[in-house]
C-alpha cells in the first residue's frame, strides 16, 4: 500500500477540495496522512484523528508569543512570521517521519515543508504542488516577490496541480511548463437525498418571497457589498449570507447603514457536509466575483458547482470560467462583474419571472452530470498512476 503525505495551512476542518483528493486515493489504496495545523484558539480540535479508512490528520499546534510581549513590542516579525516559521518546522518534523512515497503540498505555504520532506534527503521522494489560488496574483500579494519564489521552488517539484484551463495557461506563460488542471467540483449525489434546512420556518420567510443564497467566504473582491446595495431595490425576496471572513462585520454593519436588515439574514458557517441542506432551500445562489486580479478572474467558484449539484439556478460575474458554465449549461444569468445595476437586474428578472427559473432548475439535472467530482478524479488518479 503506497503511502502520501499532504500538507495544508488551515486546519482541515472544511477543506473539501483536499477531502475529496485525500478520498480519491484512499479509494484507490493509497493510505493518506494529512498534516494541518492548529491555532492557539482552536484547542477544541483533535490533534490528531482518523477521519475515515485510509485518512488520518494531524494537527500540530501554532505556538505564539506571550500577550505581555506581543502588545508591548508591535512587530510582524514576533507576531506572525516566528509562529509561523516555528510552524512550518514543526509540520516538517512531522512530514519526515513518515515512510512516504509522495508529497502532496497544497498551495505555496506548504511547498516549503514539502521540498524539505520529500527533496534534502538521500532517498528523494515525488512531490506535488497543488495550487489552489493563483499565487502571483492574490489581493495584497506582491507580484515580483511571489514570482521570485515559487519560481525558485519550482525546480524541487515533480509535478504541479492547478484548478481549471485557464490558470493552466497562465501558469504555462510565466513558467513555461503546463500542469495539470485539476477542477473542484461538488461531490456527484442527489439532493432529492437531502434534507433541506427550514429557513423559512427559522426565519419566518413567507412563501410568496424567495430565496437568494450567497454562501462562501466573506472577503474583499467577492462583491458582497454590492450584493447588499442590489438588494435596496429588491422586493419579493430575502438574501441569506452564509460564512465567515475578515469582510463579514463590516457586510453586518453595512446592511444596517443602507436599511436592508428586513431583506437580509446572516448566518455563521455551515460545517461542509451540512452546507447542501441551506444550498437545497434557496431560490438563487450567487457567484459575483469581480475582477479585482486574476485569482479572481480565473477562478472556477466551487459553490457555483454546489449550487449546481442542489439544482439551485445561479446568477454569476462574466469572468471566464464560470461564465463558461453558466451559458453553455444555461443555468442562470451572466452580469457584468463589478456592475450593481446588471447584478439587481438579473436579480429582478429572476426573481420574478417562475418560468425562466424553473427552466434553469432543470438544466442544472443535466450539468451535474458533466460537473462533478466522480468524472474529475480520474485525471487525480491518472496523474498518480504515471508518478
Amino acid at each position: 500500500m503506497k503511502k502520501v503525505t499532504m500538507f495544508v495551512w488551515n486546519n482541515f476542518v472544511n477543506d473539501a477540495r483536499v477531502m475529496r483528493e485525500a478520498s480519491a486515493l484512499a479509494d484507490l489504496n493509497y493510505t493518506v496522512t494529512i498534516i494541518a495545523k492548529k491555532e492557539l484558539t482552536e484547542q477544541h480540535l483533535s490533534s490528531s484523528e482518523k477521519v475515515r479508512a485510509n485518512i488520518c490528520v494531524n494537527r500540530p499546534l501554532k505556538w505564539e508569543l506571550p500577550k505581555f510581549i506581543t502588545s508591548r513590542i508591535k512587530s510582524s516579525v514576533l507576531t506572525k512570521h516566528v509562529p509561523n516559521m516555528l510552524l512550518m518546522l514543526k509540520m516538517i518534523m512531522l512530514g519526515r517521519k513518515y515512510d512516504t512515497d509522495v508529497y502532496h503540498a497544497h498551495d505555496l505555504n506548504t511547498l516549503i515543508q514539502g521540498i524539505v520532506c520529500a527533496k534534502l534527503r538521500f532517498n528523494r521522494k515525488t512531490l506535488i504542488y497543488d495550487s489552489h489560488e493563483v499565487q502571483t496574483s492574490r489581493t495584497h500579494y506582491n507580484f515580483k516577490k511571489i514570482y521570485r519564489i515559487e519560481k525558485f521552488m519550482l525546480n524541487f517539484t515533480d509535478h504541479v496541480i492547478v484548478e481549471n484551463d485557464t490558470r493552466a495557461d497562465y501558469h504555462n506563460d510565466l513558467y513555461k511548463e503546463r500542469p495539470t488542471p485539476v477542477h473542484n467540483y461538488s461531490e456527484l449525489y442527489d439532493i432529492n437525498d437531502v434534507t433541506p434546512f427550514p429557513l423559512r420556518k427559522q426565519f419566518n420567510i413567507p412563501e410568496n418571497k424567495e430565496i437568494v443564497l450567497y454562501q462562501g467566504g466573506m472577503q474583499e473582491g467577492r462583491g458582497l457589498f454590492k450584493l447588499l446595495d442590489a438588494f435596496k431595490n429588491v422586493e419579493n425576496a430575502m438574501l441569506i449570507m452564509i460564512g465567515d471572513g475578515k469582510e463579514r462585520q463590516n457586510l453586518i454593519d453595512y446592511h444596517y447603514e443602507i436599511g436592508v436588515t428586513d431583506k437580509v439574514i446572516f448566518i455563521d458557517r455551515v460545517p461542509y457536509k451540512q452546507l447542501r441542506s441551506y444550498t437545497k432551500s434557496a431560490d438563487i445562489g450567487i457567484q459575483f466575483l469581480e475582477n479585482t486580479n486574476f485569482n479572481h478572474y480565473s477562478a472556477s467558484s466551487n459553490k457555483l458547482f454546489e449550487y449546481i449539484m442542489a439544482h439551485v439556478p445561479v446568477i454569476g460575474s462574466n469572468l471566464p470560467e464560470i461564465e463558461r458554465v453558466i451559458e453553455n449549461e444555461e443555468i442562470g444569468i451572466v452580469v457584468e462583474e463589478g456592475s450593481t445595476e446588471s447584478l439587481e437586474s438579473a436579480l429582478l428578472k429572476m426573481i420574478n419571472n417562475d418560468e425562466l427559473r424553473m427552466k434553469f432548475k432543470e438544466n442544472t439535472i443535466k450539468a451535474k452530470t458533466n460537473y462533478n467530482w466522480e468524472n474529475e478524479k480520474i485525471i487525480l488518479k491518472n496523474l498518480y498512476d504515471k508518478l
